[in-house]
């Protein structure tokens, strides 16, 4: 019995967060200190701060988003305040063509919407794309030499 309890309480612990947690804006006031403490070194001449939480590998993150330079931005920190990820909105001319190529090898009818370009903290860099594709809404992250890593209805 003893032994089903601990089992139980693990598996709680390991599911409970992944559906507990609803992504979404939130209130600034929401944001941990840590996060906005680290938001404040890393981009002290950031303006018009907004605050999402959302999961991501079933961990949760906040996303912030906002400006510099009049260029849209959005850093995602984990609850400790560590950076995770950095997306700058891009146009859609500054695609690698190796991804445009593989969009329109994708999609028979094929609208780009917009594209962010990632940084991760670790070097990789990928593409975050939304389009218009054969009639759906989609969103894609791709890697910069055309890989498709997510394609998932918008």
């Amino acid at each position: 019995m003893h032994k089903k309890l601990i089992i139980s309480s693990f598996i709680a612990t390991l599911v409970f967060p992944i559906f507990s947690v609803q992504a979404g804006k939130i209130k600034f006031s929401e944001v941990p200190e840590a996060v906005i403490n680290s938001m404040k070194k890393e981009h002290p001449d950031a303006r018009n701060i907004k605050a999402d939480k959302e999961l991501h590998f079933g961990m949760v993150f906040y996303e912030l988003k906002y400006q510099v330079n009049g260029k849209q931005h959005e850093t995602l920190f984990d609850p400790q305040g560590q950076h995770f990820g950095h997306e700058v909105a891009i146009e859609i001319s500054e695609l690698p063509q190796v991804i445009i190529k593989k969009l329109n090898q994708t999609f028979k009818q094929l609208s780009i919407q917009d594209a962010e370009k990632r940084a991760h903290p670790d070097g990789r860099v990928e593409y975050e794309i939304d389009v218009k594709g054969d009639g759906e809404d989609w969103e894609l992250a791709m890697s910069p030499t055309g890989k498709i890593w997510v394609k998932e209805r918008d």
